[in-house]
């Protein structure tokens, strides 16, 4: 049988320190993206967006990073997303907060429970492809709605 006391979760003391600076950690980060950026380093910044830390960053700010390491070496495009939110995270941490949690993606609605399909309940049922009833057409007056067809 193995021992435990090589497992960073075994202490949790370690797992304290580790809490305490990923803030600290993740600034560093951002700093060798920077670097990479203002180098445009291509290879180097792809190598940082694959790194699970990158899913700390926003969507925009990632995008616009893949933007810039494949645009030419010579491109006057500026990475003002990914230094805005680099400045938002120095500017967290002198306030003493915590690293933000990863961003996932999330959904418009809720998922439907146990495989029910979604119904309203107001909504008169027909068949898709059927046409509207007469009654049930809007005016066809664009100008003023009153329905004298501008006359």
């Amino acid at each position: 049988m193995h021992s435990t006391s090589w497992w960073p979760v075994a202490d949790p003391r370690a797992t304290r320190r580790r809490l305490a600076n990923a803030l600290e950690r993740f600034l560093l980060y951002l700093e060798e993206l920077e670097h990479a950026v203002l180098e445009r380093n291509a290879l180097r910044i792809t190598a940082l967006l694959r790194k699970r830390t990158a899913t700390h960053l926003p969507r925009a700010v990632r995008e616009e990073l893949l933007a810039i390491s494949r645009a030419p070496r010579d491109s006057l495009r500026a990475p003002v997303q990914f230094l805005r939110f680099q400045h938002r995270m120095t500017q967290l941490a002198l306030g003493g907060e915590g690293l933000p949690t990863a961003q996932t993606e999330l959904w418009a609605d809720a998922p439907a429970s146990s495989g029910a399909a979604r119904r309203h309940a107001d909504v008169e049922r027909r068949a898709a492809a059927s046409e509207q009833r007469r009654d049930e057409r809007e005016p066809r007056d664009l100008h003023d709605g009153a329905g004298d067809n501008g006359r």
